[in-house]
């Protein structure tokens, strides 16, 4: 890894799936996958309780939740194709990022104005209907093809961490493991 600013991102569905303090204590940053799962009274209120910690939020694949609550990040999954390039001519301060899993989405991602790729499946996950991963060789082998920061995720916990140490990464994310994660993250800061 580079000696830039590592970043760490915890997936999530729900506002109430994480503690917020916690998350600060992390460093790490949020990426609200589904935020029409929440009303938007909460919305603004889990917006206000990141933005009094630091926390950086972004708001997924939902133009208007983003625009109402008035936040500049905005997280793009791998399965949504629509172009989002306008968006930087309405505010230069927006930030994008997206998922992806292979060359082809990563296209689709720059394409939209991504300016992070969170790249996936790095190691074999629990879940059974999930198939196929990229490994640590793979994983370098399409983040070396692209000049955009990338950030790993995908069945990354105590046991593999180390593994990250070889990723040409900026970062990585997390959904499952996020809660045993700050157990073993302080490594991940030193190097």
């Amino acid at each position: 890894m580079t000696n830039k600013k590592k970043n760490l991102y915890f997936v999530i569905d729900y506002p109430k799936e994480v503690n917020l303090d916690y998350v600060r204590n992390t460093g790490a940053n949020l990426i609200l996958r589904k935020p029409e799962n929440s009303s938007i009274n909460e919305l603004i209120k889990f917006q206000k309780n990141c933005s009094s910690r630091g926390i950086e939020l972004y708001i997924g694949n939902n133009i208007k939740i983003l625009f109402r609550l008035k936040t500049n990040k905005l997280y793009l999954s791998a399965y949504n194709k629509k172009n989002y390039n306008h968006l930087k001519t309405i505010n230069s301060k927006i930030q994008i990022i997206g998922g992806a899993h292979n060359m082809r989405e990563i296209k689709e991602k720059i394409r939209q104005g991504c300016r992070t790729i969170i790249l996936s499946r790095l190691f074999k996950t629990r879940y059974k209907n999930k198939k196929g991963f990229l490994g640590t060789i793979k994983f370098n082998l399409l983040a070396r093809k692209f000049k955009k920061e990338f950030i790993a995720l995908g069945g990354i916990n105590n046991k593999n961490f180390d593994q990250i140490k070889l990723l040409n990464v900026s970062g990585v994310a997390m959904s499952s493991d996020k809660k045993k994660a700050g157990n073993y993250l302080p490594a991940f800061y030193k190097n």
